[in-house]
């Protein structure tokens, strides 16, 4: 990620560099020790309400092979581009969670049968634009045939990956009942969240203005070299 994405400059004060440290030190520090809240705090909209042995927890090593956008449609460039996708020898594009660090990562198992999955569509879709450099959606099918999975990203649009799971392998993984169900995942990789049913794009928002307001808060600035 270059200095433009990642907000830092050859310009910056010693105490701006600082507390860029501190902050990303505290980020991870913080989410650690915020999760087991999170995962009993009821908002007042209800937007936080799963609980889920994972938050805590490192994310599953979510991976596969990539169903949407379609790998015939993506030059290597292109895939090397979509966070967390890369481009195999013989051809095919491949997501791996790994890769798509350091970022946060909304992991949205959905089914094209699903109604509450297409109404949160566009909410996917505004988190996806509030976050180009920072953030990073990957789609999960729960329950559909893969034919019919891709046909409800043709119909609806997307620019993140979307992974098969033929098996359930994933579904199992992260516990998932019934979609939709969302995780969001902290940049270095701990499960922060899960939402049981339809989101907003404000609902995992919230949980990083959290995580890295309590960051912000515990980093007192004053044994910072001053600028």
């Amino acid at each position: 990620m270059t200095s433009e994405s990642d907000g830092t400059s050859s310009a910056a004060t010693p105490r701006q560099r600082a507390w860029v440290r501190v902050s990303a030190v505290l980020v991870g520090l913080v989410a650690a020790g915020l999760v087991a809240l999170l995962a009993t705090r009821d908002s007042d909209g209800g937007s936080i309400r799963a609980a889920s042995p994972l938050i805590g927890e490192p994310v599953p090593h979510l991976r596969g092979e990539l169903i949407w956008p379609p790998a015939n449609t993506l030059a290597a460039d292109d895939a090397q581009r979509l966070p967390g996708v890369r481009s195999d020898p013989d051809g095919a594009a491949r997501f791996d969670i790994d890769a798509a660090a350091p970022r946060w990562v909304l992991v949205n198992f959905y089914a094209s049968w699903c109604v509450p999955c297409e109404r949160e569509h566009p909410a996917l879709e505004e988190w996806a634009e509030r976050h180009p450099f920072d953030g990073a959606v990957v789609a999960v099918p729960f329950g559909d045939r893969t034919a019919d999975a891709i046909a409800f990203y043709e119909r609806l649009g997307g620019n993140w990956a979307v992974i098969d799971d033929p098996d359930a392998r994933w579904a199992v993984s992260f516990g998932v009942l019934r979609p939709p169900e969302s995780f969001l995942i902290t940049p270095d990789g701990i499960v922060a969240a899960r939402w049981q049913g339809q989101i907003s794009a404000d609902d995992p928002d919230a949980v990083i203005a959290l995580l890295l307001g309590s960051a912000s808060a515990d980093a007192a600035p004053g044994p910072l070299s001053p600028s």
